[in-house]
C-alpha cells in the first residue's frame, strides 16, 4: 500500500463506458464552433490533426486526443456532465478498498489493453494497434462492471490538480475517511489516469498515474466524462 493512501468515501456517480470518441466530439464542435484538435507541429500534421470539424480519416471510434484539460472540461459540460475526480475513476476502474492492480484482476495481461514497450520508441504493435484504437477493441480489459479501456488506449484527464501526496485534498485530513475528495483547480499540473497506446504498464503499473499540464494536447491525451448520479450526461 502506497505511504500516503487514505481512506475515502466517494458518492454515487456515473461514469461513461468509453473514452469519448472523435466522432462525440464532432458533434461538440458543429453544434458549439469550438476550436478543433490541432496543433502546430510537424508530427502533428501526419495524421493527428483536425481539418475544421473534420477528424482524421477512418478514426471516428477512436479516442479524441490532441484535447488539453480545458478542452476536455468544455466537452463533458456540454453534455451536461464533467471530469471525474480522480477518487471516482480509481474506483470506477480498479474497485474499491485495496482494489486491483488492473482494470481486469491483479495479473497483467498484453492481450487485454493497447500499450507501448518500455524500450524507445515506445510504440507496438503486438496488440494490433500502432496508436490508438478504437474504443472498446480489448473487451477482455473490461472492468467487471464494464468500464473500457480503463488502462491504454489514451491517457485520460481528471477534474483534479495533481499532488504528490493528499495532505492537500478537499475536504482535510481528519477523523475517519474523507467524502469525495477532490483538488480544485488551479494548480500547475492535472492529474491522468490510465496509461496510453505509447506507455508500458507491466513493468510499473502504479506509473498510470501522472501529471501533465493542463493547456498541453497530447496524441497520448484523451478523456471519460462523469456525472453525479440522477444527474444529466
Amino acid at each position: 500500500m502506497l505511504k500516503d493512501a487514505q481512506e475515502v468515501e466517494v458518492s454515487p456517480f456515473l461514469i461513461d463506458r468509453t473514452e469519448v470518441t472523435r466522432l462525440a466530439y464532432q458533434r461538440f464542435l458543429v453544434e458549439t464552433g469550438y476550436r478543433p484538435p490541432h496543433v502546430d507541429e510537424p508530427w502533428a500534421a501526419e495524421g493527428w490533426n483536425w481539418a475544421g470539424t473534420d477528424f482524421p480519416p477512418g478514426t471516428g471510434e477512436h479516442p479524441v486526443v490532441l484535447v488539453s484539460a480545458y478542452d476536455a472540461a468544455e466537452y463533458c459540460a456540454w453534455r451536461g456532465a464533467r471530469l471525474p475526480t480522480e477518487a471516482e475513476w480509481q474506483l470506477a476502474v480498479l474497485g474499491p478498498g485495496a482494489g486491483r492492480r488492473y482494470p481486469w484482476g491483479a495479473d497483467y495481461d498484453a492481450s487485454r489493453l493497447n500499450h507501448g514497450k518500455l524500450e524507445q520508441p515506445n510504440f507496438d504493435d503486438s496488440d494490433g494497434f500502432l496508436t490508438t484504437a478504437p474504443v472498446g477493441s480489448f473487451p477482455q480489459g473490461a472492468t467487471p462492471e464494464g468500464l473500457l479501456d480503463g488502462f491504454g488506449n489514451a491517457w485520460e484527464w481528471t477534474a483534479d490538480q495533481r499532488f504528490e501526496g493528499w495532505a492537500y485534498t478537499e475536504p482535510a485530513l481528519g477523523q475517519g475517511p474523507r467524502k469525495d475528495p477532490h483538488n480544485p483547480p488551479p494548480g500547475l499540473y492535472v492529474a491522468v489516469r490510465g496509461g496510453s497506446y505509447f506507455f508500458d504498464l507491466e513493468p510499473n503499473p502504479l506509473g498510470e498515474r501522472h501529471a501533465f499540464l493542463p493547456e498541453i494536447r497530447r496524441k497520448t491525451s484523451g478523456f471519460r466524462c462523469a456525472a453525479d448520479a440522477g444527474a444529466g450526461g
